[in-house]
């Protein structure tokens, strides 16, 4: 089934978009869950094709590269295969999700240096998937850019609160269950990625 999983992962992921919605009822998403503990690979297909769009934002937000954010949504949803059965339906599916992207990336981020000079961000560009979609390509680069620029000097965690409480707008209870710190060590580290993003945007 794990062959499935991977194979499955070799389409062209949906591009990044400003907002990413989920359009499933729960009743749906939980039938499909349990289908999914079942093997059911086509019920799994359908929770991948809802939500993939939605993992890959985060992931090109916190990575600012197309390599590396399908290769975090790509090993997203292998874990939510091989761990589907740990799930708890009280718990909400997509913050779920967004935990196991979310330490993903975070493991990716500190084991990678990412000390991303300005001269360097047009070479990081290059990387995007090409489209036809040229309008949503140009979109992804200027974000990318953005992003770059102004969060490469935070540290892995607070690029990670800031980017789900600014960039992906949770709330900070859904960023406590996504990344197990407490209020008090969210609220630092946004205080902090909001002070270094500011005096890096005094400087322009």
């Amino acid at each position: 089934m794990i062959t499935f999983v991977v194979s499955y992962y070799r389409f062209e992921i949906i591009k990044l978009r400003v907002k990413t919605k989920i359009k499933m009822d729960k009743s749906t998403l939980d039938n499909l869950i349990e289908a999914s503990k079942r093997n059911d690979a086509n019920s799994f297909r359908k929770i991948v094709e809802s939500y993939q769009a939605m993992i890959y934002s985060l992931a090109f937000r916190l990575m600012c590269d197309d390599e590396e954010a399908k290769d975090v949504v790509q090993e997203t949803f292998i874990r939510v295969w091989t761990n589907l059965q740990a799930y708890k339906a009280d718990k909400k599916f997509s913050t779920w999700i967004y935990a196991i992207a979310t330490n993903l990336s975070l493991d990716k981020l500190k084991s990678t240096k990412r000390n991303i000079q300005k001269n360097s961000v047009d070479e990081t560009l290059c990387n995007l998937v090409s489209s036809e979609n040229i309008e949503q390509r140009l979109i992804n680069s200027e974000l990318a850019g953005i992003i770059l620029e102004l969060t490469n000097t935070l540290t892995p965690k607070q690029k990670i609160v800031f980017t789900l409480r600014y960039l992906e707008d949770l709330e900070v209870e859904e960023i406590i269950q996504i990344t197990g710190m407490n209020a008090g060590k969210i609220k630092s580290n946004l205080f902090l990625a909001r002070q270094a993003i500011r005096q890096k945007l005094e400087k322009y």
